[in-house]
């Protein structure tokens, strides 16, 4: 079931998430887990006890909170910058090995790159970006421009200054601009609070009713 948040404008840009809205959250949490686990064991010199139970307190965020648990601002919030993050993630994590081509997620995707640009907003390093686009089908050609975390710097989601990097590249007025992602506080909160509007979804089996919606505005334009 999909949330339809903000000032219901007719869409003249679209920003979607990654993590969770093109492909299944299942397949992308237990993996950052373990990474984020061992990163706190080398990078920290943690403990094992510590840096399980680290890990158990990022689970039960997302568990009681998926929509405002960003496991960016986690492990920024226990010590590591985010370069530092990107790189160790970079190295050690393959969300890309789990995952397998989806027709649903290509069609609805060029179904609205018919009538309105596109782009992708991950903190996903560029590498890590693309190799879960061609995974699922997509590839980085599904999207008018895609932005990952080496373009959002210092600013990556929920940090609205990410989503300014992307308006600011296109020329939009975030009144007209439409974020669609799994977690309300990380990727469509910081466009609200530009002034834009946004869909939550559950996963990619919502991306038919939200691409509905979206059309929809635009052709009763």
């Amino acid at each position: 079931m999909i949330n339809v948040l903000g000032n219901g404008s007719v869409p003249r840009l679209v920003v979607f998430d990654l993590d969770g809205t093109l492909y299944p959250r299942e397949a992308y949490a237990e993996q950052v887990l373990a990474v984020i686990g061992r990163m706190f064991v080398e990078l920290q010199g943690a403990s094992e006890a510590h840096a399980d139970a680290k890990v158990a307190e990022l689970r039960e965020a997302m568990r009681i909170n998926w929509s405002g648990t960003s496991t960016t601002s986690f492990v920024r919030a226990n010590g590591f910058d985010v370069a530092q993050w990107l790189r160790y993630r970079e190295t050690h994590l393959s969300i890309a090995d789990g995952l397998r081509h989806d027709e649903d997620v290509v069609r609805e995707l060029g179904r609205l790159r018919e009538v309105v640009p596109i782009v992708l907003l991950t903190n996903n390093t560029r590498g890590s970006m693309k190799s879960i686009l061609d995974k699922v089908g997509i590839g980085t050609g599904g999207f008018t421009e895609v932005f990952s975390s080496e373009d959002a710097g210092d600013t990556p989601k929920p940090d609205p200054g990410a989503f300014r990097v992307v308006l600011d590249r296109f020329g939009v007025p975030a009144a007209h601009t439409w974020s669609v992602g799994d977690r309300v506080d990380i990727d469509i909160d910081p466009l609200l609070r530009l002034g834009g509007a946004g869909i939550a979804v559950d996963g990619p089996a919502d991306l038919g009713a939200a691409v509905d919606h979206l059309v929809g505005l635009v052709s009763r334009a």
